[in-house]
């Protein structure tokens, strides 16, 4: 039934029947980087929900300025059919069958479902950031789903739908600033301290507040990058609150962090909550950041069942990025210590899984048992943290490794905003496929053949 169904059949051009099939599921930053790798080997399909590609670290800047999102999206039928020749499919994906190879899609403006069948799959369906909420909704990732979009009034799996709630949200904070209204924002990590700057530059009357259950800002990442932010945000009349979990109905709470009347808006920047429903419950950690949900895999980066740690299927699925668990193993004798669900480790995971996908295929081209896949590990970049403070400061944190007070400031002020400007601008070209200097930076980063820092081997050829 899969062969005969439309999808499947556009899926798998005729004219190139002789290459195996490789199914991307998701367009963020990492199933773009696995797209571009696969694509002179095999038959690459990609399969998000919405028609657009969206660069989600420079989403905040976005809400504050509308017209900078211009700059982070594009469409991804022109970037991925004709820039990259892979082929795309907007639709969402419902449900992945390992054993009998197909992923069972609901495409756009289709009544019923189709299956996309594949030899290799690679999972990069990322995460969403709001561990409060039950489907994870929050502004900084769009709603796509269709459990999401049946609570909301804009349809942002199109390009239209996304830029009325950007600039929907926009005019809300406006409004609060001519009110000189009180926002809270729940969470100090990174994000937060992000979201909080971008605020009181863009939008000065508000009355911010930052609190958080840890003893400051910034959690894990070195002191002196926590302190750099902390004078900063002090500086801006930004308070903050730490040693406090969030509870919206506690009275005491709420004189704690100084607003006794509570916050005309509340943003939730906590912590992640996974978006892996289309996966088997036996694939799925029951614990983990968000209450767990999490996608297993090996130190290869295939997917495994939870409880027998075998491959999945037959080992030809492959999860990446931030819908992973991200770890094998335990502590303190990781095999693979957590990754930080950010941008350069989804990639990197990307590259890695790409790697074994590709000795699997030649093997089977050859007829021949494959041979050991090879083993990902903690690479250099996910300890990297370009952090912005409005638009003229910020710091760039290198070496951190996720315990405590890791890594070191490596740039302050407005040198690290305009690194992080030349990262934002570089990578999206990349993605996009019409810059040759970005596309031969980041082959150059993610595929560098000696590591000197962090975990992996000199070597990895």
């Amino acid at each position: 039934a899969g062969a005969a169904s439309p999808m499947a059949a556009m899926a798998v051009p005729r004219a190139r029947a002789e290459r195996r099939r490789a199914l991307v599921v998701g367009g963020g930053l990492a199933g773009l980087a696995a797209a571009r790798d696969l694509r002179r080997r095999l038959r690459v399909t990609v399969v998000d929900a919405k028609e657009y590609f969206e660069f989600t670290p420079g989403i905040m800047r976005a809400y504050a300025k509308p017209s900078h999102w211009d700059s982070l999206v594009f469409m991804y039928h022109q970037a991925l059919e004709h820039n990259w020749h892979v082929k795309f499919v907007w639709g969402e994906v419902l449900e992945i069958d390992a054993e009998r190879k197909q992923a069972k899609v609901k495409s756009m403006f289709a009544q019923l479902e189709d299956m996309v069948p594949f030899d290799f799959c690679v999972i990069a369906g990322g995460c969403n950031f709001n561990p409060l909420s039950s489907t994870g909704a929050s502004p900084w990732f769009p709603s796509i789903h269709e459990s999401e979009i049946a609570h909301s009034q804009l349809d942002e799996r199109f390009l239209e739908g996304r830029r009325r709630r950007i600039l929907a949200e926009h005019l809300h904070l406006r409004q609060l600033d001519m009110q000189k209204a009180s926002v809270l924002i729940v969470g100090a990590g990174y994000t937060s301290v992000e979201w909080a700057c971008e605020l009181c530059h863009f939008f000065p009357h508000l009355q911010i507040t930052v609190c958080d259950f840890l003893p400051r800002c910034l959690g894990p990442l070195p002191e002196a990058a926590a302190q750099y932010c902390e004078n900063y945000m002090a500086r801006m009349g930004i308070r903050t609150s730490y040693g406090l979990k969030f509870d919206r109905q506690s009275r005491e709470f709420w004189e704690k962090v100084g607003l006794p009347d509570g916050a005309a808006k509340i943003y939730i920047l906590s912590g992640v909550k996974n978006s892996n429903y289309f996966m088997p419950r036996e694939t799925l950690s029951d614990r983990g950041p968000g209450g767990g949900g999490w996608i297993m895999v090996n130190v290869q980066l295939q997917v495994v069942e939870r409880h027998s740690g075998r491959p999945w299927g037959d080992g030809c699925v492959f999860a990446v990025g931030d819908c992973a668990i991200g770890s094998v193993g335990e502590s303190p004798n990781w095999v693979l210590a957590p990754m930080p669900k950010t941008a350069y480790p989804a990639e990197q995971q990307a590259v890695h899984a790409c790697r074994n996908v590709r000795v699997l295929d030649r093997a089977f081209a050859a007829l021949a048992a494959p041979p050991a896949l090879k083993p990902s590990w903690y690479p250099w970049g996910a300890g990297t943290y370009a952090i912005s403070l409005g638009v003229q400061d910020g710091c760039v944190v290198v070496g951190a490794s996720g315990e405590r007070g890791s890594g070191s400031v490596a740039a302050r002020g407005l040198i690290a905003t305009v690194q992080k400007e030349i990262i934002e601008s570089t990578k999206i070209a990349q993605c996009r496929g019409d810059s040759t200097l970005a596309h031969f930076i980041w082959w150059m980063i993610h595929y560098w053949p000696v590591n000197l820092w962090g975990h992996g081997p000199l070597l990895s050829i």
